[in-house]
């Protein structure tokens, strides 16, 4: 498939229904109080791409924890931990439904070409099942989803619209076990993988943070600021440098994965200042 313009699609009727009795109360969110014609050109653009993002994010983030549970299946994983991860991966679809109702009341989706035949994660080839769902659970939830709660908190703490504050707020709700399950596999994984793989995933972990880094080595956002985005400022930085350490490294080294001391603290160096 082409790369092309993101564009979902939503069928309704029992599918809908399912998914509401699963994931219920988006429906009482204050949808409709967003007036896009009272948003200046610069700050509706910019809204507009940062929903966008949002979406596109959670969408990947959808595919990653299918590709994780079904690497837990091939690798027999404990079922009720196999169930958790594919759980997270119908939470992030009912995110995704969330961030696109809000875009749409911004006017849309801004311009964003993907492939989505490539969303799903990469994992090394050759690699045994319990090493593929090693890495996704360590670039995915480890360490992507760990990132994503200081983010969303200092989103909802700075954003000022009520709709985007309560979605912000069911995202977050979510996030918090999407971190923690990527740990919980791993610590059943240790003793079912070598001293070998475990340093394979700290060099994985490492790479994925320097993926991340620009989140707390930039200078302040210069983009026009709105009620409906978040600002990016001295407090964020902090916050995603302290996730790092706290909620990534020190976890990630009681289940037998230690990350190089000096490459970390070389990462997470504040550049801004």
């Amino acid at each position: 498939m082409a790369t092309a313009q993101l564009d979902l699609t939503w069928i309704g009727g029992a599918t809908e229904r399912r998914l509401r009795k699963r994931r219920p109360g988006s429906d009482r969110l204050p949808w409709g109080t967003i007036c896009a014609a009272e948003l200046d050109s610069a700050h509706l653009r910019e809204a507009r791409a940062v929903w966008t993002n949002a979406v596109f994010t959670e969408y990947a983030s959808a595919a990653a924890f299918a590709s994780f549970s079904s690497a837990c299946l091939e690798a027999c994983a404990p079922i009720d931990l196999t169930a958790t991860i594919t759980d997270c991966a119908v939470d992030e679809l009912a995110h995704v439904e969330l961030a696109s109702r809000l875009l749409a009341e911004l006017g849309g989706a801004a311009p964003f070409e993907t492939d989505l035949e490539k969303v799903s994660p990469l994992t090394t080839v050759g690699f045994r099942a319990v090493m593929r769902a090693a890495e996704i659970a360590v670039t995915t939830s480890c360490v992507g989803e760990a990132l994503s709660l200081p983010a969303l908190r200092h989103g909802k703490g700075t954003t000022q619209h009520p709709l985007a504050q309560a979605v912000i707020a069911r995202l977050l709700a979510d996030e918090g076990a999407h971190a923690r399950v990527g740990f919980t596999y791993l610590a059943w994984a240790e003793e079912r993988t070598t001293k070998g793989e475990r340093e394979h995933l700290a060099e994985l972990a490492l790479t994925t943070i320097a993926a991340y880094a620009s989140l707390w080595q930039s200078s302040d956002c210069a983009c026009p600021k709105t009620a409906l985005t978040t600002s990016i400022d001295a407090n964020y930085r902090a916050a995603m440098r302290r996730a790092v350490r706290e909620q990534i490294a020190r976890p990630l080294a009681k289940v037998g994965v230690d990350l190089d001391p000096e490459r970390l603290a070389a990462l997470l160096q504040d550049t801004s200042v």
